[in-house]
């Protein structure tokens, strides 16, 4: 009892739950006739299977085409394990999982052969599948009858469930029902957990979500194979439910209106997901009678709603659900928070993490090279990281310097020599084992998740911290229980350390809605929730003007005085580069020129020759 009250109580609401069981105990009752209870448990079977579509394309935003096979696999399976056609007679409650079982393995298949794949070239492999599972559901009749081609499969063996037969409509209704609530139970567990987090990153930004150490490709196998297999399940009670099952069931016009339910509910909105399902399950029924005018008014119906809510009737149903405290007054005063505490903590006397030269570096770099083409972008660079440092690299425009970020991070491979962290070379490592190895960065170009709130955006990089596995997640077990506390605690302590920038109500804010030099706070918070080591910030500074760039320089010297990062950062404000670096490293045309302190950089003839080029090194000489 108490496993199932924890389960409720972090998925979806009370109230939720007790609308659920009350409209499974009511409506069914009150409906004036067979027909309508069986629109009432078909609408059961279409949440089910807009929820698992919802997953997919929603939570992870793949666009799978074949979506509507696996509920055919499920309906198929379904009858030739509970029929004479194959003489197997399978008890009810062993034959549903095997079905939702047998679609989330073809769904996991599909996924390795194509999940590499993305946007229109997905659409088009999955959407063949799908047309190819339709052929074989009609072809396969002869010279073996395997599906009954046309004419379909029927006449099933009669349910039950725990001894009780379930023969009547009102018994349908409850049970379809039951499993819908079972269903949107599980996808709001998943939803809020470390797996929704990591899909939701994946479909706002997959390169990001790889950067801060979600296996994409992993992840979104998974998102494959869980859409499949309530696929399945969906498809063995309709199965169950019509006693019968037909090609053309399971074709492109069943899933358009399943698309159709999650686009309009909106996309990645469980309780917006329902409200599309129940509405285009029953709006053409209510319109039946108006004859030919039906299909025109449903049509008009979808449009005008696609028209004035594009993103879905309920897509910003967290957003008005969520209490939101109004900016403080002083908010856009003069406020410091990361220089504060910088100097609160030093005057304080606590223990500063000082830069001292060891004898072996933290990271090292030999003779790194890339081409791109007949391009050199790194050339032969060859430089230390220690522990503690805080190491610039400066230049110009097009110097190689962020693409020696995305080498460092595993996003580009070099065509020579080693990366070394910790005494282990990382040359081939993917950008999620990079990170998860104790490297994190932002980037040049902002790559925030836009659609997740402050605290969203920072929770998900705790997901290569974090173990919690399906079992865990769905059953809410102590492990994802600690996890969670452990993630909200972590998350609330980062964003702290930025002060009002990002506290407040701005925790529940959406990204995309912040000022950029917010945003690229997010970004630097972000990274440090990965627990890196070494953090990579290309150019953090970018788009703020002189106080808030005061108050970056003062939180990069806390990370590491404070909090013992070791700080690799790209940046073109001098004045930054100056307050912060132990060592510069100047890049020109994909080679270092020239590696020392500030001072001695900053008077090198080939630092001055690389930034204003030989004539402009000759004017400042005559002038000076």
């Amino acid at each position: 009892m108490k496993r199932f009250k924890s389960w409720i109580k972090t998925g979806p609401n009370t109230v939720t739950i007790i609308f659920f069981v009350l409209a499974l105990a009511v409506i069914p009752v009150i409906l004036p006739n067979t027909y309508w209870q069986s629109i009432f448990s078909m609408t059961g079977i279409y949440v089910m299977l807009a929820l698992g579509l919802n997953i997919v394309a929603g939570f992870t935003g793949l666009l799978d085409l074949s979506y509507v096979a696996f509920f055919g696999i499920g309906g198929y399976t379904f009858a030739f394990l509970c029929s004479d056609h194959f003489g197997i007679h399978l008890p009810f409650l062993l034959a549903i999982p095997v079905c939702a079982i047998t679609a989330m393995v073809a769904g996991f298949l599909l996924g390795l052969t194509s999940i590499r794949l993305k946007g229109d070239y997905l659409a088009i492999v999955t959407l063949a599948f799908a047309q190819i599972f339709k052929l074989l559901l009609l072809n396969l009749d002869a010279p073996v009858n395997i599906t009954g081609g046309v004419n379909g499969l029927y006449a099933f063996d009669m349910i039950s469930v725990f001894s009780i037969k379930v023969t009547t409509p009102e018994h349908y209704s409850t049970l379809i029902w039951t499993c819908a609530l079972l269903v949107f139970v599980v996808s709001v567990r998943l939803k809020s957990s470390r797996i929704g987090r990591g899909w939701n990153a994946i479909r706002e930004d997959e390169l990001a979500a790889n950067t801060i150490g979600i296996n994409t490709t992993r992840m979104k196998l998974y998102s494959f194979a869980s859409g499949a297999l309530i696929a399945g399940f969906s498809g063995a009670l309709f199965a169950s439910f019509q006693d019968s099952v037909f090609p053309n069931s399971f074709g492109f016009q069943q899933l358009v209106i399943v698309y159709c339910m999650v686009i309009i509910g909106g996309l990645g909105n469980v309780y917006g997901v329902i409200a599309g399902a129940v509405i285009l399950s029953i709006l053409p029924e209510i319109l039946r009678e108006y004859g030919g005018l039906r299909m025109m008014i449903y049509g008009l119906v979808l449009v005008g709603i696609m028209a004035i809510r594009p993103q879905g009737l309920f897509a910003s149903i967290p957003g008005f659900i969520r209490k939101q405290k109004r900016p403080d007054k002083d908010e856009t005063g003069a406020l410091r928070a990361s220089t504060d505490l910088y100097y609160a903590q030093k005057k304080e006397g606590a223990v500063q993490n000082k830069f001292i030269k060891q004898p072996m570096p933290l990271l090292k770099i030999q003779n790194l090279t890339l081409h791109f083409g007949g391009l050199r972008a790194i050339d032969g660079l060859d430089f230390n990281l220690y522990k503690n440092e805080i190491l610039s690299i400066i230049g110009p425009n097009g110097a190689g310097k962020s693409t020696l970020f995305n080498v460092i991070s595993g996003i580009y491979k070099s065509d020579q020599g080693r990366i070394i962290y910790k005494a282990q070379d990382i040359s081939t490592l993917k950008p999620h084992m990079v990170a998860k190895a104790g490297i994190a960065r932002t980037f040049q170009n902002l790559r925030l998740f836009n659609d997740l709130s402050v605290i969203e955006n920072i929770k998900v990089s705790r997901f290569c911290r974090t173990k919690a596995f399906f079992p865990a997640v769905i059953l809410n077990l102590k492990s994802n229980q600690r996890e969670e506390k452990e993630t909200g605690e972590k998350v609330r302590t980062i964003l702290d350390m930025f002060g009002k920038r990002l506290t407040g109500y701005r925790y529940n804010q959406k990204v995309s809605q912040l000022s950029y030099a917010n945003r690229r706070r997010v970004e630097i918070a972000r990274a440090m929730a990965t627990d890196p080591e070494i953090l990579l910030l290309d150019e953090p500074s970018a788009g703020m003007n002189p106080q808030e760039t005061e108050e970056i320089t003062g939180f990069i010297k806390t990370l590491r005085d404070q909090f013992g990062y070791t700080i690799l950062v790209i940046e073109h404000k001098l004045n930054l580069v100056k307050a912060v670096s132990d060592r510069v490293i100047v890049m020109d045309y994909g080679k270092k020129i020239c590696e020392g302190s500030y001072e001695d950089i900053s008077r090198n003839p080939l630092v001055i020759e690389a930034y204003l080029g030989k004539k402009g090194k000759r004017e400042k000489k005559n002038n000076s």
